[in-house]
């Protein structure tokens, strides 16, 4: 096997296509199926199942993909270390929810980048069904997630913080001077929500049904500052969680409302997974994660 022959592997298998393969690697596509073909010639088997409209791995080829993955993950390492031996350097994705990444990893982001200038670190934002997918499938390497804690024994899951959640409006919204907002209060309202799979989002439409609650219309907003601008218009009432709003909550620009419905926290959770290879820049991201969370009283 060489080491471009799994290059082409793994990003085929991402992908999903022989075509955009070869577009990122700048090959012809005859050249692409070429080593493909080669390489299954050498192990014997077909790693790809060819499908009229799209590919997919064969059993064979997802036995290999975490094996293709940790040796080019340690033939970059290596080449890292002989050329670069006084810097750290390399490649760190990270995925995480709009919410987290503004409130709790700016900080973290920004003291990683003053210490290890040399590696690249590549955010993406996404929803929870989105950003754990791509974990599954090794597309990034850690995740930051708001949700309840998971079992999964592929991966290493870590509770960082609690996040209480809040409901809120515009001031001049009539439910603010409330002296309480009871769940059937929500009926007949519009509710501006974060896109469907997002965590909290499922959870308190879960709850709005088991009271049989119909809001007059669910605005669905991916962006987090979208939602905060059209509720601080008047617009409707959202669902978010207490971390979001700090910024909004000093200028007085969204109040909460005087909740007395089912209290409901998530948690901010760092995934990734368990047999994944952790390089150094991984390591140090780790560790700095840590040290910040022991330097707010929580451990990890």
């Amino acid at each position: 096997m060489e080491l471009r022959q799994l290059k082409t592997f793994t990003t085929i298998a991402h992908l999903g296509s022989f075509s955009k393969a070869a577009r990122k690697t700048g090959y012809a596509q005859s050249t692409i199926t070429g080593q493909i073909q080669q390489l299954e010639q050498e192990l014997g088997t077909h790693l790809f199942e060819r499908l009229p409209h799209h590919i997919i791995l064969t059993d064979q080829g997802q036995k290999l993909l975490p094996y293709a993955e940790q040796i080019l993950e340690l033939t970059q390492t290596a080449r890292e270390s002989i050329v670069n031996e006084t810097s750290l350097s390399g490649t760190v994705t990270i995925g995480t929810m709009e919410s987290v990444g503004i409130t709790r990893l700016t900080s973290v982001l920004k003291e990683f980048h003053i210490r290890y200038p040399h590696v690249d670190l590549r955010l993406q934002f996404g929803s929870w069904d989105l950003l754990y997918q791509a974990l599954r499938e090794g597309r990034i390497d850690v995740a930051f997630l708001l949700g309840q804690n998971i079992q999964d024994a592929s991966c290493t899951v870590r509770i960082l913080f609690d996040e209480p959640m809040y409901l809120l409006a515009a001031p001049q919204h009539p439910f603010a001077l409330r002296n309480t907002v009871q769940i059937s209060d929500l009926s007949g309202q519009t509710l501006i929500l974060a896109e469907k799979g997002c965590s909290y989002r499922t959870a308190f439409e879960n709850t709005l049904a088991q009271y049989h609650v119909l809001p007059a219309q669910v605005l669905e907003v991916e962006s987090i500052f979208a939602i905060k601008k059209l509720v601080a218009s008047n617009l409707g009432i959202t669902y978010m969680p207490a971390m979001a709003v700090q910024d909004e909550f000093q200028t007085q620009t969204l109040v909460r409302l005087p909740w007395s419905g089912p209290d409901y926290h998530i948690k901010t959770l760092m995934i990734h997974k368990t047999n994944k290879w952790i390089s150094p820049a991984l390591k140090a991201f780790f560790e700095l994660i840590k040290e910040y969370l022991v330097d707010t009283g929580i451990g990890i």
